[in-house]
Order: C-alpha cells, then sequence, then structure tokens
C-alpha cells in the first residue's frame, strides 16, 4: 500500500504538477506562518514562568482614584508598606524591593551604561536567579555588586572577576562597589532578563527619602513571596483594610494619607505568572502587553493554517474530478472503496509531509526576522517545533484528504465510464469550492483590514498634535544635582551653545513618569469642585521651547513679581499665579478657558490664580487621558527646581551634532554625570514601539492569507478554464465576442471574492472598533481602510486569474469544440 502510495503521489506530480505544487506550496506557507507565531504566543505566554516558585509570587501594585481623575494603576508603589505587610500578613514567607535605574560606569573617558537595579539581599532567594559565581549571600555586603555574565565582559572583558572593585554612577552619586556575584539569570523570558547590575539599597535610603518614609509616595515595585498559591486571595482581600489601618492619619501628619485613605488609595497583589499581560493596563510598567493582541497574533496563525487546509480541500476535490475514470477502471478490475480510500488519505498525509518540512524551513528562517521585528528573544524551541509540527501534519493531513477521498472513492465505474466528459462533481461540490473560496478571502480581507487600521493608528500618534512643537526640539536628561547654582551654571552653559535659540526649564518632560500631584478644590456657583492636578514647574523659556497653545488669558511674565511661585510655607495667605491646561478647567467644571481667569484654586489653604489656560499638552501614553495639569512659574531668581528636565529649541544644526554640543556643554559642568538629550519621538518611542512592531505581524498574516487565497483562486480557475473550454467555444461560434467571454468569466472568478468582502468589512468593523477603543486619542474608523482592503483583494484576484481568462477569450472555437 505504501509503495503504490509514493507511486500515484508521483504519477500526480507528473500529470498534474500546477495542482500538486500549488497544493504543497500553500500548505507550506500556511504551516510555516502557524509554527512561527505559534512560538511568539508561546513566549508571551511562558513570561515569568522560568522564576522560582512563580505561582506563589505576587507583585505589590498601587491604584489612585483621585478627584476628578480616573482610576490608575501604577507599578511603582511605596516602599513604606513592606515591613508593615510582614508583620500584619504571616502568609509571606520573603520580600524583596526593586527601584530599577541606570547606573554608568566610566572607561576610557566614555560613560558605559547599564540596565541595573537597588534590591534587597534577598532578590536572589525570591526569584531563584542562578549565580555562576559567588554565593546566596552576595548582595548581603552595603557595597556588593552582583552583576550579569554579560555586563561583566563589557566592563573587565571576562566573566571571571569575583573580588574586583569597581565604581559607579548614579547620577552624579559616586560609589565603590565590589563585585560578589556574577549573575546568569533565570531561564525563559522574564521581566529580569534585561538586568546588567543588582546592587543593594543603601541604608541612607530607608532614612531620609520619602517613598521609604511616606504613603503618598513611591519609589519601585515590592515583591512577595507566599507560602502557598492560595494565599494570594486570603492577603488580597485584607488589603483594604491593612491600609485602613496602616495608611490613615491626621490630614497634618505627612506620613499618613488623611483619615480615610481607602477612599482614594488601594494595593492590589498582581500575580506574576499572569503580571505580563496585566501590565499592558498599568501606568509605567515597561513589560507590560495587550493580550487581545498577543491572542490576535495566534489567531492569525490559526487562520493561516486554516486557510493552507481550506487551499488544499479545494485543490484536492478539484483535482479529484481529473482522476474520475482511473478510479472507475481500477473499481471495475476489483479495487474495492477502503482500499482506495487508504490510497487517497496516504496520498494527501504524504504531501502535507512534504509541506510540513518545507513549513519547517520557511519557520526557520521567519523566526529571527519576527524576533527582530518584535524586539524580542523569541528563538526556535526544536521540542515544541517538531511537537507542533507532527500534529499539524497529520491533522492537515486529515482534514485535507478525507472528503477529496471521500468523493473519489465513492464513484460509480459505470457511470463514469459511460459519460462522454469528466465528472464536474454537481451542485454540491461547486458550492463547495465558492464556499471555501469566499472563507478564505473573507478571513484574508479581514486580517488586512485591521493591518491597515493599525499601522494608520501608530502613524497618526507618532504624527498627532501633543499640544507642543516636536520639531527642532531636545530634551535632556534629570539635572541630578538641587544646587540653585549649579541649575544656573548648567542653564547658562547650554544657552550658550551654537544653534540654540531658546531654552526652557521644566518638571514635566515627555515620558517622565507621573511625579508631583497635588487636590484642589474650587467654590464654584454649583458647589465645590475637588481635582487633582499634575503639578508642573516652568521658567520663562518655557513657552519658546515647547510652545503650547494658549487658550485664554495670559502666560508668566518675568516682569510681574506676582507671577513668581511664592513661598507657601514662609507665608501661607500668598496667591500665585498659575495656569491650568484644558483637562483641569473642565474637571473644575468651567464652561469655557475664558471662564477660568481670575478664579481662585485652593489646595489646603494654600490660594493659586489662574491667569491662563493652555490646551493639553501630552507627554505620556496615548492610551491614556491626559492628566488634569497646573503650571507654576519659577524664574530660578531664588527658588531652586527638583531635578529639573532641561529642553531646548534649535536651528541650523543637524540634531545629532545638536545633541554632541549639548553633552559637551554638560559635562562641562557636570562631568561626572551622563547628559543624554533626546528628540520627542526617541524618548515617546515607547509607547509606540509595541503596536508598530505587532502590526508588522499583522502584515505578515495579511501578505501570507492573501498569497494563500490567491493559490487556491489560481488552481480553481485553472480547473475551470480546463472544464469550460467547450462551453467558450460554443459561445464563441455562436457570435460572442473576446471581450464579452472575458467579461463573463472573470464576474464569474470573482463573485465569491466580492462576496467574501461583503462578510469581512463588519466583522472587521467590530474588531477593529474594539481595538481602537483601547486609545484616549485615535483615528476615525472611517471608509478608507475597507477600501484599500477590498480594493486590494479584488486587484489581487483579478491579476491572479486574468491569465486564464485572457487565454480562454482567445480560444478557437474549432479547436475548442474539437478538445477533450
Amino acid at each position: 500500500m505504501l509503495g503504490m502510495t509514493l507511486r500515484s503521489v508521483a504519477r500526480q506530480a507528473r500529470r498534474h504538477p500546477l495542482y500538486v505544487g500549488l497544493n504543497v506550496l500553500g500548505l507550506a506557507l500556511g504551516i510555516g506562518v502557524f509554527l512561527t507565531l505559534s512560538l511568539l504566543v508561546r513566549y508571551e505566554y511562558s513570561y515569568n514562568a522560568g522564576l522560582l516558585d512563580v505561582d506563589r509570587l505576587v507583585r505589590v501594585d498601587m491604584r489612585s482614584s483621585e478627584p476628578g481623575t480616573a482610576t490608575r494603576e501604577y507599578e511603582a508603589v511605596t516602599f513604606r508598606a513592606l515591613p508593615f505587610l510582614r508583620a500584619d500578613f504571616p502568609e509571606i514567607e520573603d520580600a524583596v524591593r526593586i527601584e530599577s535605574d541606570t547606573l554608568q560606569v566610566r572607561r576610557d573617558g566614555d560613560f558605559v551604561h547599564f540596565d541595573a537595579a537597588h534590591v534587597d539581599p534577598s532578590f536572589l532567594r525570591v526569584f531563584g536567579a542562578r549565580l555562576v559565581q559567588g554565593t546566596g549571600d552576595a548582595l548581603a555586603r552595603p557595597d556588593g555588586l552582583v552583576l550579569s555574565e554579560t555586563a561583566a565582559k563589557r566592563v573587565f572583558g571576562t566573566s571571571d572577576v569575583l573580588g574586583r572593585a569597581l565604581t559607579v554612577d548614579s547620577d552624579g552619586e559616586m560609589s565603590r562597589h565590589v563585585v560578589t556575584g556574577i549573575m546568569r539569570g533565570v531561564a525563559g523570558p522574564n521581566f529580569l532578563a534585561g538586568t546588567e547590575m543588582l546592587v543593594s539599597i543603601p541604608a541612607n535610603d530607608e532614612k531620609s527619602r520619602a517613598c521609604y518614609l511616606h504613603w503618598g509616595s513611591s519609589c519601585g515595585s515590592v515583591y512577595l513571596k507566599l507560602h502557598r498559591s492560595a494565599d494570594i486571595a486570603s492577603v488580597e482581600a485584607r488589603l483594604r483594610d491593612f491600609v485602613i489601618r496602616r495608611a490613615s492619619g491626621s490630614d497634618g501628619d505627612e506620613a499618613s494619607l488623611g483619615p480615610h485613605p481607602e477612599k482614594t488609595f488601594a494595593l492590589v497583589l498582581v500575580q506574576m505568572r499572569a503580571a505580563r499581560f496585566h501590565d499592558a493596563h498599568v501606568i509605567d510598567a515597561s513589560n507590560g502587553v495587550d493580550r487581545n493582541v498577543i491572542d490576535g497574533i495566534g489567531l492569525i496563525g490559526v487562520l493561516a493554517l486554516a486557510l493552507a487546509c481550506a487551499n488544499a480541500v479545494n485543490l484536492a476535490t478539484a483535482r479529484s474530478l481529473l482522476r474520475a475514470r482511473e478510479v472507475a477502471i481500477r473499481k471495475t478490475l476489483g479495487g474495492t472503496r477502503r482500499a482506495l480510500f487508504l490510497q487517497f488519505m496516504g496520498e494527501a498525509l504524504f504531501l502535507t509531509a512534504g509541506a510540513g518540512a518545507l513549513g519547517l524551513a520557511l519557520c526557520e528562517m521567519l523566526v529571527p526576522e519576527v524576533a527582530s521585528l518584535m524586539g524580542e528573544g523569541l528563538a526556535i524551541r526544536y521540542g515544541f517545533v517538531l511537537g507542533m509540527l507532527m500534529l499539524v501534519v497529520v491533522g492537515c493531513g486529515l482534514a485535507c484528504g478525507v472528503y477529496p477521498a471521500l468523493v473519489l472513492s465513492g464513484y460509480r465505474p459505470a457511470a463514469v465510464l459511460a459519460a462522454a466528459k469528466m465528472p464536474s462533481g454537481g451542485r454540491g461540490a461547486a458550492r463547495l469550492r465558492d464556499g471555501l473560496v469566499i472563507g478564505q478571502f473573507a478571513i484574508a480581507v479581514t486580517i488586512v483590514i485591521g493591518m491597515v487600521v493599525i499601522h494608520r493608528q501608530t502613524d497618526f500618534l507618532r504624527s498627532a498634535d501633543q499640544g507642543y512643537e516636536r520639531s527642532g526640539l531636545l530634551i535632556g536628561s534629570l539635572i541630578p544635582s538641587d544646587d540653585i547654582a549649579v541649575q544656573r551654571r548648567l542653564r547658562e552653559a547650554l544657552r550658550a551653545v551654537p544653534g540654540v535659540q531658546s531654552l526652557a526649564f521644566g518638571m514635566l518632560a515627555p515620558r517622565p513618569g507621573i511625579r508631583n500631584q497635588w487636590n484642589y478644590t474650587y467654590d464654584g456657583a454649583h458647589g465645590t469642585a475637588s481635582v487633582v492636578l499634575l503639578r508642573d514647574m516652568v521658567d520663562a523659556g518655557y513657552r519658546d521651547v515647547y510652545r503650547p497653545r494658549l487658550l485664554a488669558g495670559r502666560w508668566f511674565d518675568p516682569a510681574r513679581g506676582q507671577d513668581e511661585t511664592p513661598d507657601y510655607r514662609r507665608d501661607p495667605q500668598a496667591i500665585g499665579n498659575v495656569i491650568l491646561n484644558a483637562t483641569a478647567v473642565a474637571k473644575f467644571g468651567f464652561a469655557t478657558p475664558a471662564d477660568a481667569i481670575g478664579k481662585v484654586i485652593d489646595s489646603d489653604h494654600w490660594m493659586a490664580r489662574i491667569i491662563g489656560v493652555i490646551a493639553d499638552v501630552r507627554f505620556e501614553s496615548p492610551r491614556q487621558p491626559v492628566f488634569p495639569g497646573i503650571l507654576f512659574f519659577n524664574s530660578l531668581k531664588e527658588n531652586r527646581y527638583n531635578s529639573p528636565i532641561p529642553a531646548v529649541r534649535f536651528a541650523g544644526v543637524p540634531a545629532m551634532e545638536m545633541e554632541k554640543r549639548l553633552r559637551r556643554a554638560w559635562a562641562d559642568v557636570l562631568p561626572d554625570v551622563a547628559g543624554q538629550f533626546q528628540t520627542p519621538e526617541q524618548r515617546l518611542d515607547v509607547y509606540y514601539r509595541g503596536d508598530e512592531q505587532r502590526g508588522r505581524i499583522f502584515t505578515l498574516g495579511a501578505v501570507a492569507a492573501m498569497v494563500i487565497a490567491a493559490l487556491g483562486l489560481y488552481g480553481l480557475a485553472s480547473f475551470a478554464a480546463a472544464r469550460r473550454i467547450h462551453e467558450i467555444g460554443i459561445r464563441k461560434t455562436l457570435g460572442a465576442t473576446g471581450g464579452q467571454v472575458m467579461g463573463l468569466l472573470l464576474c464569474d472568478f470573482l463573485r465569491p471574492v466580492a462576496f467574501a468582502c461583503v462578510l469581512a468589512c463588519p466583522a472587521g468593523w467590530l474588531i477593529m472598533r474594539g481595538w481602537l477603543s483601547a486609545f484616549d486619542e485615535r483615528i476615525a474608523l472611517g471608509p478608507a481602510a475597507f477600501v484599500i482592503a477590498v480594493g486590494g483583494a479584488l486587484a489581487i484576484a483579478t491579476l491572479t486569474v486574468i491569465g486564464q481568462a485572457l487565454r480562454l477569450s482567445r480560444v478557437e472555437p474549432a479547436r475548442a469544440l474539437r478538445a477533450e
């Protein structure tokens, strides 16, 4: 039986190379795309799974529900909570605090940057990070330093560096450390994968920094390891009472959150196995991925495989009609239906196995490209891939072979041999073929609609008006010095750089993270409105540098002394002049920006008069609503800034050259601190990169789906050309022109494609409407994406079949009527 099957496959390949080639090629493409995207989905779903006792690991997040703002969840949380958590919850086995940082090491006069973290000594125990050198207490020493193998080689040229000393620079603060461990890391993809340096949290920080002492501030992340996974629900159920008990206090108690902290503050536990998808909606979380997007990518892989199988069924069914007389003769000579069925199933499995081998080769080529597109450490896991491949080959072989085998083995010899022409399969077979074409193109067009919408949305976000002028703008690093003299010197040094038109200091900039929030109230005609405002402090150059749009009132004027932010601690009755953004004005209930001018708002009896209103300036993720904002003025005459961010507007110089000049000017004032200047696009890239990367994956899926559908349509067009040659000869004999025949054939070939487009448009609209709803700023879901997808599908289908239609329309009637 096996030998007969192999000989039959070889014979069919010689007699009908087009059908066999299209069948194998379509299946190989579907299998290759499916395996590649399966690896990507597996990577995302296994994120953090390699952490030790991951089912018992949780992260403590903070949820804020301040007046006038939507509830937001933050990965960063106050470190003050940890000792109380340990005391109140016996379910906690161990815990660790992590504060991410970028540390520099000076080599040959240049700064080498490392992704680092300040951690507790329990870090290695909690996460099961493996040390290739050193012991489990490597971080117990105050000056201990753990390096990854890669970081050790970058610094010392070798990983055998245990006991060697290293000077580390953290925003100008130099500290001497001794390498006490070399870390290989945790197996598999996880949030620790990029960490290159671990240093112990300085003991002085716990005594002096606000985020260790106050409930209302945040430092970094807190991770807990519980005794049992079942303890997670128990601990989370008691966190509200914990906040009430531990974070409450009088209004004057700076360490507390006031008498009712539960109204605006909550702690939640995030299971580390689920954190990858949960963090897609967490503020400032760097490892979040939208589960729906990953599921969508997985669905594209499944659909590509389904399209390939449908294509194979369609082509095999069409090809089976060409073998009707072969089957009839074999049955006449004693062949049974069972033997024929097994033979044809064997042929399908053999062809699918060949397609699987080609699909595996395609997967090996695609995986590095997809890893590059996604920016992930994606690699082929052959144990997983080969297991999936075996299932796919068997499943696709059965799916592709059952119906054609039933059709072929069911032919009745007498009816076939008595017929003057090959059997057509009847209306049922024709409807099946049309239905499969409709399904293929409906899926392909839906994917193309999604691809177009994703690309248009990401392009819109990159070019959308963010409330400030991005061209000709460079934004610097946080200035680590609180010395007003240093801040003044740096300001003058940056201003003096050739090419700088204007310079500004501010507390906020694109992607700085939420920093300072104050609660303000306004007593209006309709009652008291309470709104939490994001506070920024700017200088006289801010308007020239960022160029925000003034909607009402005026801008700060250095000549007016009352515009300078007063020292409220010295003079609690002072009234400062401030500017609000449009969102803040709306939250306070003012009908128009002009209505807010001259009104006084109050923050714990510290008064501020509104002198201007600007359009919203978006410095954060486009998925999040703009935060209500308030601007204060500081000319740097008397009051210093708390870690300001410089920004410059330049002209006449290329951006890269301008960056070099600014770095040199920075180094003249702060030689021990690495100064980095970036364009807004570079600073905001993290908000767009994920959608753009996944948009490329949708492009891959759309191309694969359209190619598979086109291959199937081409094969069916070839089959139809062979079946309808007599019909065309008769039509031309009766006077039909070549153009009329051409139009008829194109209409017949494209009818199922057009129907598929009708089905795909509402499906695509529903799916992409849900995806766009996650963005605060988004494009209108207009007709453009649907026109592009439908027009593209019809154009591709036309190009696919036009050759067959043209050949048939030119056939000579005499030859057509003599053809068998």
